[in-house]
């Protein structure tokens, strides 16, 4: 109840400080009160923003606009190998597929690289794809910061974090999953909410066309434990995009 006096007084404070300064300035009370009121709401999102993160200390340590340009960056290199291999004739949109599904574990506070449990199907019979799907396996394996350290007894993995990851080209759109597993829904909850909100916030540079439509089509999720990071590309955007004469 403290707390929510607190609140309602920064509000209060902020509101009138905002109106007042914009009255001495000579903007008329319609606009200012919309702009106080429109202030409030950004504050009120950032107080919650905060709380929120702060009542989850587990993820407090994460920097969650690096995280999501670190993803921005590996599913934009992916699409660049794609890219040149389209424009060497190489990878076929209407004929070429490829499905990859794949988990990876760490240990907890142990140095060493994932173990993984890679299913992959429909593999595609063009070899040209086979270096860039690879790579971008490798790239994604880091998500395991994500997720917390859990016993799986099925996977006999000991306390470990896990993530999965799924490439998938089926002639009808490009989706690249990746996803990190909590300890409990809620949790997978929370840190969706807290990405979707840092990538309403994101602001993506005009002259980079590829990571602007990454961006476009990202989005956060949870199901049960799991945080889910999903991007699908349309057939539509694609033909267009790897076209571009920019893949360096």
């Amino acid at each position: 109840m403290t707390n929510r006096k607190n609140y309602n007084s920064i509000v209060f404070l902020t509101t009138l400080s905002v109106y007042l300064g914009l009255v001495l300035v000579g903007g008329t009370p319609p606009v200012l009160a919309h702009a106080a009121l429109t202030r409030n709401f950004d504050i009120q999102n950032e107080i919650e923003f905060k709380d929120d993160l702060d009542k989850n200390p587990d993820d407090e340590k994460i920097d969650f606009t690096q995280s999501l340009e670190d993803y921005f960056d590996e599913v934009s290199h992916f699409f660049k190998d794609l890219q040149k291999l389209y424009q060497i004739e190489k990878f076929d949109l209407d004929y070429d597929k490829f499905e990859v599904n794949e988990l990876s574990f760490v240990s907890c506070n142990v140095d060493g690289d994932p173990i993984r449990t890679a299913q992959i199907f429909k593999k595609s019979d063009n070899h040209w794809l086979e270096p860039a799907i690879t790579d971008a396996r490798y790239s994604f394996e880091n998500w395991n910061f994500l997720s917390d350290c859990l016993k799986d007894e099925k996977l006999n993995t000991g306390i470990s974090t896990g993530s999965s990851l799924k490439l998938i080209y089926d002639k009808s759109e490009l989706k690249i999953e990746a996803s990190a597993f909590k300890s409990s829904p809620q949790k997978a909850e929370q840190l969706a909410q807290r990405f979707n909100y840092v990538l309403k916030l994101y602001k993506v540079s005009e002259t980079e066309p590829i990571v602007k439509k990454i961006y476009e089509n990202t989005s956060f999720k949870s199901e049960n434990n799991q945080v889910f990071i999903v991007t699908r590309l349309p057939r539509g955007s694609l033909d267009a995009l790897l076209a571009e004469k920019d893949a360096q």
